[in-house]
């Protein structure tokens, strides 16, 4: 067991469905208290189920992470389960566009969503983590911050502002003992890559085709990307401060 997370609470904001909910599990799995904020009722109770069920502790609160009174709430309540010292900002959208095509309406939902809701998220709970003695917080962006495929405009954007919000808010408050870096996943298995996929053809060879492009030979899991947050969530880490983890399968080192 990691002593450094037993009981303690770690907040994940989408953490009802892929990356989130793979941290979730993975955190609960080591002994901490889980708060799974999401705006997926259902998906967010059946984590919590099965968090429960293989013997760890979880609480899903309904939260517009858009919202700040919304966050508030879930806040009030993840504050009765225990001290807060973690949070994974993994709640986000995909969305496809190019400059002429993306409407003012999809770009603002992808912003709300992928960016401005890490920063109300993180404005509300940090406070209570420095009350705590520190802490750790990873925002989850994606190797398209870094190197970018066609018709992705506002995600790919919205995805490269968190890694420059991650450095700005590791600066700021890496001295209070409050680790902030971020996690810059490659093709990872979730349902929103497989909806992507989905709309190429049959979805398990264009899965294929796609991992044939990482030089790893294969896409990621979510699990894959969960341990990699728990390190970043660790003592371990705790020399690495406002830093973008490239976790891709070496899909960014490759030259096309």
């Amino acid at each position: 067991m990691k002593h450094w997370i037993k009981d303690k609470v770690a907040i994940i904001t989408g953490g009802a469905s892929g990356i989130g909910q793979a941290i979730a599990k993975e955190a609960a799995a080591h002994g901490a208290i889980v708060v799974i904020a999401d705006i997926n009722e259902e998906m967010g109770k059946n984590t919590v189920r099965s968090i429960v069920e293989n013997g760890g502790t979880a609480f899903f609160y309904s939260t517009d992470v858009t919202n700040k009174a919304s966050i508030a709430s879930m806040l009030a309540k993840a504050e009765n389960a225990g001290p807060i010292k973690y949070l994974a900002n993994s709640a986000g959208l995909q969305t496809y566009g190019t400059v002429d095509t993306t409407t003012e309406e999809v770009w603002d939902k992808t912003m709300d969503v992928n960016l401005k809701s890490m920063f109300l998220v993180t404005q509300q709970v940090l406070p209570k983590i420095r009350e705590n003695h520190g802490g750790s917080i990873v925002n989850i962006s994606s190797v398209q911050a870094m190197r970018c495929q066609k018709n992705v405009l506002a995600y790919a954007t919205s995805k490269g502002a968190v890694v420059a919000m991650t450095r700005s808010m590791g600066l700021d408050h890496a001295a209070e003992g409050i680790y902030i870096n971020c996690i810059c996943p490659g093709s990872i298995r979730t349902p929103m890559l497989e909806y992507g996929a989905a709309q190429h053809g049959s979805l398990e060879e264009v899965l294929k085709e796609w991992g044939s492009h990482h030089p790893i030979g294969r896409i990621g899991t979510p699990e894959e990307i969960a341990k990699t947050a728990m390190f970043l969530w660790s003592p371990d880490s705790n020399f690495i401060v406002g830093q973008a983890i490239v976790a891709d399968g070496g899909l960014g080192s490759v030259i096309l």
